[in-house]
Parts: structure tokens; sequence; C-alpha cells
């Protein structure tokens, strides 16, 4: 059963890399959509959508892989539950900060500048919350 416990580790770091990514490229997407020329603006969504899609890969990915974990390797209890909680916390603000970013996505893609302008904020934000979320699990599991 451990060996399964490290494999699912594994498949959860590859998806924590994955995240990473999209977490860092985002933002960089989202800065150039406000300068981008009318040629440019289906390549960088284009971009976008791609990055997108590897994000909820990710985070479904994360979702399954991570209770399996927890009961494989700590039986439910977590080695600090304080921390754990706020991982967890931090799970739910990223998880709405995907679903808001996909919804701004759309809107900007539609012509909407706002949501274009917004899109970088909310990139920097969820940078921010996914930073705090590795932390929180380095703590939570030390």
């Amino acid at each position: 059963m451990e060996s399964v416990a490290s494999l699912l580790f594994w498949i959860h770091l590859a998806a924590l890399a994955a995240g990473g990514a999209v977490s860092f490229g985002m933002p960089v997407v989202g800065r150039q959509m406000a300068a981008a020329t009318p040629d440019t603006r289906p390549v960088l969504f284009n971009i976008a959508h791609g990055l997108s899609t590897v994000g909820r890969a990710a985070i479904g990915t994360l979702i399954v892989t991570g209770p399996l974990i927890l009961w494989l390797r700590f039986g439910w209890n977590p080695p600090n539950a304080t921390w754990f909680a706020v991982k967890m916390i931090l799970v739910v603000l990223l998880l709405a900060g995907v679903i808001y970013a996909g919804i701004l996505l759309k809107r900007a893609e539609g012509g909407d500048r706002a949501a274009g302008q917004m899109m970088p904020r909310v990139g920097g934000g969820m940078l921010v919350v996914f930073l705090l979320l590795i932390l929180s699990a380095v703590f939570a599991f030390e």
C-alpha cells in the first residue's frame, strides 16, 4: 500500500507543478492582454485557454489525490491539523479564484475591457494564494 501512496504523491507533486506553471504564467498573459493588438489578442486568448485547461486538470488531480494520500499515509489525521485547516481554506480560495478567472477570461474574450483589466490582479492574487497554500502544506505535513 505504501507504493500506491508514493505513486499518488508523485502524481500529486506533478499536478502541483502544473498548477504552479499556470499560477505564474496566467498573470503574465493577463498583463499582455492590456496592450495587445487586435492581431495578437486571439493568440493570447488561446494561450490563456490552454493554461486554464492545464490549471483545471491540475486542481482536479490534486483534489482526487490529496484525500487519498491523507487516508493512505496519515489515516485521515494530518500531523498538524491547524495548518491543514489553513491549507484547505486556501484550496477553496484557489478553486474559487480559478472559477472567477475563467469567467473573466470569457468576458474579456467577448470584449469586456474591465474584465481584461481585472485578470492580472486576479492572477496575481491567485499566485499569492498558491504560494501560501504550498507553505501551509509544508507546515501541515512536517
